[in-house]
């Protein structure tokens, strides 16, 4: 296994093979049930009920470039004003995550819970590099905003400490909504219900995408996350 070559002492050190573990950890804490059986992880109720974090709606960007931002103490935040087509400064208080509304509406249901669980990685796993971080910023709230695209991995060498940050959670996120500890019996779950389907049955459905539909259906993800999810773990050829 290769060692990554974080550029701060104050980023964690993580192996990518420490993700599923790193997911287990928090639903362990959080939502034990979701490592005993298949279920769509309410990764929403976790974020307000559990650690405490308040979910807010604001346009990060005019084009969606970011669709989500976890704000780490009291302060300022840029936000996009689509009404005025302009760019300005609210006051959030600290354990904020922003939530692009056209992440729901621009994208899927998926990508907006992938999105709260990606902020969930960095509050949890994260805060003590940023809450580090707080004396440089003077009255700005210490955030971190979390594109869309995410970074080529060819190029960790130049990676920066929030580069890190990302690859981190982006990571975790997917697997704390599909856990590695069940989500074989999700899989089979769907694959037994393929076969009771008339449709399927007769051909009319494709059987392989009927399945991918129906799989992300139930954990409520994209079926993009869906199809990497599955294929990683050797579950979809």
């Amino acid at each position: 296994m290769t060692k990554e070559a974080y550029l701060s002492s104050l980023v964690p050190r993580m192996y990518k093979s420490e993700f599923d573990d790193k997911a287990a950890e928090i639903l362990a804490q959080h939502c034990p049930e979701a490592l005993e059986k298949p279920m769509p992880v309410p990764i929403e109720e976790i974020a307000r009920d559990k650690l405490h974090l308040l979910i807010k709606e604001y346009h990060l960007s005019e084009n969606l470039s970011i669709l989500g931002q976890m704000c780490f103490t009291d302060g300022l935040v840029e936000i996009y004003d689509p009404s005025g087509d302009e760019y300005r400064e609210v006051f959030v208080k600290a354990k904020t995550m922003i939530i692009d509304p056209d992440t729901y509406l621009k994208r899927n249901f998926g990508s907006r819970r992938n999105t709260v669980a990606h902020e969930c990685v960095h509050w949890i796993y994260h805060r003590n590099y940023f809450l580090a971080m707080e004396a440089l910023k003077g009255g700005r709230a210490v955030a971190q905003r979390c594109p869309v695209e995410a970074k080529d991995e060819t190029f960790k060498d130049v990676w920066t400490d929030v580069d890190w940050l990302e690859w981190q959670a982006n990571g975790i996120a997917p697997r704390i909504l599909m856990p590695k500890e069940t989500i074989a019996d999700g899989f089979q779950m769907i694959i037994d219900r393929s076969k009771k389907n008339k449709f399927v049955s007769a051909g009319l459905i494709p059987k392989s995408k009927w399945i991918l539909e129906q799989f992300a259906g139930f954990y409520q993800v994209s079926q993009t996350s869906a199809a990497i999810r599955l294929s990683e773990l050797g579950l979809l050829s």
